[in-house]
């Protein structure tokens, strides 16, 4: 017997169901964050002899301002109580907070061993040295100068690479999409040039790119720079970049399979969600023959992102829609859903700090406003930042 609103006695209870789910979701979340919120203030302050066992301070021991025993923690947080031990030791004058991380143990960056000269670089600042003529074998005066104000979030190599594109003209928000893309894998020392050259080529051209130009020229330039030493972009003209960009994107998509590659990527269970005409799901790629099916589902070129899942600084999800229709029902009278009439799809990108960096259509198209509407109510439920 059907319900006044039309619903039928397993469709109440699989409603009441998914609803029960939802709750009881957002309790666990709940309570990991209180679970957090409580080691965070569990956490003691360390004797100055177990901070100095956590900082490397190689080099500059000897440029001490005072010495270590007098320092007194005054926080909790260990991370500050480290920076309160540098500041404490070496430093009268303010020095930008990115470059204390060459002071820590175990950082995870991948030019670690340049640590002992960014040392050099924190003394020389916060003791009123000359900066730029310390750097002046890596950065112009400009540059110097620029690199004062770079992201705090971003490792000290990438901030040099900033200040560079910042100085050529590049703006805030493109050059740090090209750090992420590009630049985050060199050192800036560039014996051949060829970093200095995609430089000068997005501070020319990037002003005549849309969104999607940006993205796919970009990528192409990161597969060229890691895959082929003869490449450059000296003289090249934005059409020829783009000309290059289509035929490589066409290669691609013909690339033979030789061997399976898997990645464990961000590791966030399927997502479905059941709206009044059709069954929308996301579900994450994890390995190259998936991505191949979807840029050739898609007609664009997401297989070439099987590097940095890998690295894991990308995950790529597929959300799709399907017409609802009902397949069976499960013994706890929960409605299976016929997932073989596909309606539409687009192809989401998640980097490592769990931003969504694109969303594309099928040919690269925007995604439609249901769609984004389905996209925002999954990030939502899966804790990832979309902005825009």
């Amino acid at each position: 017997m059907a319900h006044a609103t039309g619903q039928t006695l397993q469709e109440r209870k699989a409603e009441e169901l998914r609803r029960e789910r939802r709750l009881l979701d957002a309790l666990a979340g709940r309570k990991k964050e209180l679970e957090k919120s409580k080691l965070e203030r569990r956490q003691k302050k360390k004797c100055v002899g177990d901070l100095l066992c956590r900082v490397n301070l190689h080099g500059i021991e000897g440029a001490a301002l005072r010495p270590a025993w007098t320092y007194v923690p005054r926080s909790y947080n260990l991370d500050r109580q480290i920076a309160g031990l540098v500041n404490h030791m070496y430093v009268r004058y303010p020095v930008p907070g990115f470059l204390y991380r060459c002071c820590r143990k175990g950082t995870g960056d991948p030019f670690e061993c340049m640590h002992d000269m960014y040392r050099m670089w924190l003394v020389c600042l916060a003791q009123g040295g000359s900066f730029p003529k310390l750097v002046k074998c890596v950065m112009t005066s400009r540059e110097a100068y620029v690199f004062l104000g770079a992201p705090a979030g971003n490792l000290i190599h990438e901030n040099v690479w900033w200040a560079k594109m910042r100085v050529a003209g590049i703006p805030t928000g493109t050059a740090e999409k090209l750090i992420e893309r590009v630049f985050a894998h060199y050192f800036f020392d560039d014996p051949n040039g060829r970093l200095a050259e995609a430089i000068q080529f997005f501070a020319r051209y990037c002003g005549e790119m849309d969104k999607v130009t940006f993205g796919e020229i970009t990528d192409f330039i990161a597969w060229k720079l890691r895959n082929d030493r003869g490449f450059s972009l000296k003289g090249r003209t934005l059409s020829s970049v783009i000309k290059l960009t289509n035929e490589w994107q066409v290669l691609m998509q013909k690339a033979k399979l030789g061997h399976s590659v898997e990645w464990k990527g961000l590791s966030i269970p399927d997502w479905e969600f059941e709206a009044r005409d059709r069954i929308w799901t996301v579900q994450e790629l994890r390995n190259n023959r998936e991505l191949m099916n979807e840029g050739r589902k898609q007609k664009h070129c997401v297989y070439s992102y099987v590097h940095w899942c890998v690295a894991g600084r990308s995950a790529i999800f597929s959300l799709r829609s399907y017409r609802k229709i009902v397949k069976d029902y499960t013994e706890v009278g929960m409605v299976v859903w016929d997932k073989s009439l596909e309606q539409t799809r687009i192809t989401i990108e998640v980097n490592s700090s769990r931003v969504i960096v694109q969303v594309r259509g099928p040919l690269n198209s925007p995604p439609t406003d249901e769609e984004r509407k389905a996209l925002r109510l999954w990030a939502g439920e899966k804790g990832l930042i979309l902005r825009g």
